[in-house]
């Protein structure tokens, strides 16, 4: 009775986390689903990616409590034996992962197998499972959970590519040993998995000029409405709509310096599948391994967008109280005392680990700021970024060349100052060059040759020709003066002044105001792309899905958050290939330089 009642109780938050579009509630239930419908003892088997997707929701702990006693790798060549055990597969299923779960269970170290695969599974794939356990027989069921991406959160996700900086910059494939065709492999079977796990096939558009945003549009429109279309019919709910972008489109967000919580510790820290490892001296070794998640932290549910100057004095009013608690604690003198403090005791040492992680945090936080003299780079970084900001090119130039002759200013950001620079001047080549010898003068190009390089390819990654989106809104009359009315106005903080081209481009997508030049549908026939415009002409999308392919960021799902808890009339999904930070981006830009700075590796795309 309780196991149907709890199937009952799955159901249901399935279905509720389907109707409002809740990714993570999505890939929890399907974790639960399989760790729960298989009584006993269990071993889960995952491969690289399923590892990242699981541990991203479960830590050990709360696996133990469904008795997953064991977790492993498929590709580790374990060979104990576990007949106590369960297997529950969780694999992708690819050619190496069913090439190893051939070898397993033609020797199995487990009582039985049960095999979950996190997307369509080929008729040849299940012919060969079949075939290896013809003998054993030890594989009691199969089937497809559509978990083939990383949940972040209730709005954002990642499809995990082999190299994503392959798609920032081709010249990144020989040294990465991948190739931006695996990548878009990757991202059509990921975005496939999505709309599987979704239960929506949407319309597909896509970013103009940019070749990767065409092949994943190609590859999903081909596979949801031409080889599979029956899989992906769900009935007569309204399409969404995914839009493909390109980061060119938008490099400038993810070179900034960032400043609310969640942004600013994936910039100075990095954040991997919601865990991040700080270096700081002050952080005793065994904390320094931290788990940022919303669901399970309430301090960092409350304050995952706030700006780095609430954060600090709500850390210190929290480490105020747990004095006051802790000094309470301390005065036990009687029986009920005695019985008070063991009833309080475990939300009281939980509490205590919750402050010192973020005590934690904020200091390095602190000391990356003090040590790179961030709120001076910053100031100048949202002056170059705001299009509403009056700086003229002149002054702009001898601000960034000062901030390169600081001492004090880290190689790294004399780069970016130097590429923001480029971006929004960019038919000033002369100072853009002479800033570039400037990074050489300031032994750059020597130090560390991959940020020279990166600072002298933004243009040809990203210049004006790159872009489909009106990135400073000098296109579009009406933007410019929105810009120009919110330079007026002023904003709480210098520092997060800037906003991402992503809130612009949802506005037009919600108002069907988003050209369908620059962006176009991937269709069949011409009249099919002009049957699906006319369609969101009379009725604009309910819900979106944007992908961002070479990374989203942590800025853009603050956007996305913002945007959703306004209510605008479409709800919003954001995904990407990776979740960028300005090193990541550094780093793909100037991947396959060889050290020989700009002139290395032939031109990007």
């Amino acid at each position: 009775m309780g196991s149907r009642a709890g199937a009952v109780a799955l159901d249901k938050e399935r279905s509720e986390a389907l109707a409002g579009m809740h990714l993570t509630r999505i890939v929890r239930a399907y974790i639960l689903a399989m760790v729960g419908e298989v009584p006993g003892y269990k071993a889960l088997l995952l491969d690289r990616d399923t590892l990242r997707i699981v541990s991203t929701q479960f830590g050990r702990t709360e696996l133990a409590e469904h008795s997953v006693v064991a977790i492993e790798r498929m590709d580790a060549g374990e060979t104990a034996q576990h007949l106590e055990l369960k297997a529950l597969v969780f694999v992708r299923p690819t050619r190496e992962n069913v090439t190893a779960l051939k070898r397993e269970l033609r020797a199995p170290r487990f009582q039985s197998y049960h095999l979950y695969f996190t997307n369509l599974v080929s008729q040849m794939h299940l012919q060969d499972v079949a075939e290896a356990d013809a003998v054993k027989e030890q594989v009691q069921q199969v089937q497809e959970f559509y978990a083939d991406f990383i949940a972040l959160a209730p709005h954002h996700f990642v499809v995990p590519v082999p190299a994503n900086a392959v798609l920032i910059n081709p010249r990144a494939a020989q040294a990465l040993g991948a190739s931006e065709f695996e990548a878009v492999d990757r991202l059509v079977a990921g975005l496939s998995a999505l709309f599987l796990a979704l239960r929506r096939r949407p319309v597909i558009r896509y970013q103009r000029g940019s070749e990767p945003a065409r092949r994943v549009a190609e590859g999903l429109y081909g596979l949801t409405y031409r080889q599979q279309p029956a899989v992906f019919d769900f009935g007569s709910r309204a399409a969404p709509v995914v839009l493909l972008l390109d980061r060119c489109d938008d490099p400038v967000t993810p070179l900034l310096t960032q400043w609310t919580y969640e942004a600013m510790i994936h910039e100075a820290i990095g954040i991997r599948d919601g865990t991040a490892v700080l270096t700081s001296a002050k952080v005793p070794p065994d904390q320094r391994e931290v788990v940022v998640d919303a669901a399970s932290d309430e301090f960092y549910a409350r304050h995952q967008y706030s700006n780095y100057g609430e954060v600090g004095l709500s850390v210190k009013a929290a480490v105020d109280a747990f004095a006051s608690a802790s000094a309470a604690h301390k005065q036990v003198s009687s029986l009920e005392d005695m019985r008070r403090f063991i009833l309080e005791h475990s939300d009281f040492s939980r509490a205590q680990g919750a402050i010192t992680k973020h005590v934690n945090i904020v200091t390095q936080l602190s000391e990356e700021v003090a040590r790179r003299g961030l709120m001076d780079v910053s100031t100048l970084e949202q002056e170059l970024a705001n299009p509403a900001a009056a700086l003229g090119a002149a002054a702009a130039y001898d601000e960034v060349a000062a901030l390169i002759r600081n001492a004090n200013t880290s190689h790294k950001d004399r780069a970016r100052l130097v590429m923001l620079y480029s971006l929004r001047f960019e038919s000033d080549a002369q100072r853009t060059q002479a800033l570039l010898a400037g990074l050489a003068d300031a032994g750059v190009r020597d130090a560390a040759p991959g940020l020279y390089a990166a600072a002298a390819a933004v243009l040809a990654y990203a210049g004006r020709e790159r872009r489909a989106g009106d990135l400073w809104g000098g296109g579009n009359i009406l933007l410019k003066a929105k810009n120009v009315f919110k330079g007026l106005q002023g904003v709480d903080n210098v520092y997060t002044q800037h906003v991402p081209l992503l809130a612009d481009t949802l506005r037009l997508l919600a108002a069907n105001d988003l050209s369908a030049a620059a962006y176009p549908y991937a269709a069949g026939t011409q009249d099919e792309a002009l049957a699906w415009q006319s369609a969101y002409r009379a009725r604009p999308p309910a819900e979106a899905i944007v992908v961002i392919l070479g990374g989203s960021t942590y800025e853009e799902a603050k956007a996305v958050a913002e945007w959703n808890a306004r209510g605008g009339g479409m709800r919003v999904l954001l995904g990407g290939s990776d979740v960028l930070n300005s090193e990541a981006l550094l780093s793909a830009l100037g991947a396959g330089s060889g050290g020989a700075g700009a002139g290395g590796g032939g031109p990007l795309r």
